[in-house]
């Protein structure tokens, strides 16, 4: 039986200040799948992402979601894919007025309307812990480094504990503590199961991941397949976006054996998602 993939862009076009971002996309990510796209600056990488996401929508074609197509959902439906999924931007983009709890609390005051004040601020806090951030979270972003509101923006995506979530270069930029602490988190959504689509500069994160990888050239994909697939490519237009990736991978990434560190357990169990009162789960 054919399984239906989680996200699907079929023939899509995208324009961006006049001229096209995205030319005929198509491709597709089952679940429980991580998808890497790599590009060189303005191939368009982002602008798939947040076309796949939903966040842009395309001038033609088409992007499903379950095969569904998100022109047609209904508003439960897309509310339904809101709560479901998340979203990594690569600025954070955070509210600049609101402090970092309620920039973290945003998904779960607009999906979660029935959670009590005790249930939302474990939630919040769970995620917070889980990106490694242990600060006030009573400040407002401009008080923070830039690594940190990418870390702050990450918690944002994660509060709900999404089946899909998409990630624009999420170790970018990022001091070498931070990145690592990022990519563990990618490991563990992995070893769950959930779905991964994300844009990424680093073959090292690459090659860590991916299940599929897509190389994007001036909003074209160049070449798509599985990782073993990529390594393998000898097409010029593919190599000059992919050639760091190297070699098959025969080694479990050491991720796969052992969660890393406390926060990491964090998301290791059922305790992240918040527990409706009286079920008897313990919240420590």
């Amino acid at each position: 039986m054919e399984i239906c993939p989680i996200i699907e862009l079929r023939d899509v076009c995208a324009r961006r200040d006049g001229f096209e971002a995205l030319v005929e996309v198509s491709l597709s990510s089952a679940e429980g799948e991580a998808t890497f796209v790599m590009g060189g600056a303005g191939s368009g990488k982002s602008f798939l992402l947040k076309t796949a996401a939903g966040v842009i929508l395309p001038s033609e074609g088409e992007v499903l979601y379950k095969g569904k197509p998100m022109s047609r959902m209904s508003g439960r439906e897309e509310a339904a894919f809101r709560r479901d999924s998340g979203f990594v931007f690569q600025d954070a983009a955070l509210w600049a007025n609101q402090s970092l709890f309620e920039n973290i609390a945003l998904p779960a005051r607009m999906h979660k309307g029935e959670w009590r004040k005790a249930e939302l601020e474990r939630a919040v806090r769970r995620a917070a812990e889980a990106v490694g951030y242990s600060d006030d979270l009573g400040v407002r972003p401009a008080e923070l480094s830039s690594g940190e509101r990418r870390l702050i923006g990450l918690a944002r995506a994660l509060v709900l504990d999404p089946q899909l979530v998409f990630m624009d270069d999420p170790a970018a930029n990022l001091d070498e503590a931070a990145a690592e602490r990022v990519l563990d988190l990618i490991g563990d959504l992995k070893k769950r199961g959930r779905s991964i689509i994300a844009v990424s500069s680093s073959s090292d994160c690459v090659a860590r991941f991916a299940d599929r990888v897509v190389a994007l050239k001036d909003g074209r994909i160049a070449a798509a397949g599985s990782y073993d697939e990529a390594v393998e490519w000898s097409d010029p237009a593919a190599l000059s976006i992919t050639g760091r990736l190297k070699g098959r991978r025969a080694v479990q990434p050491a991720w796969a054996a052992s969660l890393a560190g406390d926060w990491a357990r964090t998301l290791a169990d059922d305790s992240f998602v918040v527990p409706e009162e009286g079920d008897g789960k313990d919240e420590t």
